[in-house]
């Protein structure tokens, strides 16, 4: 019974996502959806993400994004899916977005910084990448971020005579 109300409810949040995409609804059609009801349409984009699904998952999180634009991890996942589709100024543009709201997000700075490197800026890469050291360094938590920033620099920047 479960397993059919989750498809029910995933076809219609498909449904609801793509009739906004389509101008058949618009933001204050759907206002009025719970932060949980948001997180579920979260869920759902992010599944579409681990399943490479990309333009449904882009379609979710732009919702998101237009919908509730103060919260960071909508904007992160805006900014990964773009990088996946190799879309990478909108990409840094939902990263830069994040950072701006949580300057401590070590995550976006990864990301940020690999999407700088993909698109040939390098320095400004090295940067974000430079700057997840620094911020990353005082949280244990972050700790595998911090590790992957530094093996990128390691294999990035120029060696030091």
């Amino acid at each position: 019974m479960i397993n059919v109300i989750e498809e029910t409810t995933a076809k219609y949040l498909e449904y609801m996502i793509h009739s906004f995409m389509n101008g058949l609804e618009t933001l204050l059609e759907i206002d009025g959806l719970s932060d949980e009801e948001l997180e579920t349409i979260y869920a759902l984009g992010y599944n579409y993400f681990t399943y490479g699904k990309y333009e449904a998952a882009r379609d979710i999180f732009e919702l998101l994004t237009a919908y509730a634009p103060y919260t960071p991890h909508y904007w992160r996942a805006l900014g990964a899916v773009n990088q996946q589709l190799e879309d990478y100024k909108p990409s840094i543009e939902a990263y830069d977005m994040a950072i701006i709201m949580d300057e401590k997000d070590v995550v976006s700075y990864v990301y940020r910084g690999e999407t700088q490197i993909l698109s040939g800026n390098i320095e400004e890469g090295l940067r974000d990448l430079d700057t997840v050291i620094k911020i990353g360094s005082f949280y244990p938590e972050w700790q595998s971020w911090v590790e992957r920033a530094t093996l990128l620099l390691k294999i990035l920047k120029p060696k030091q005579p």
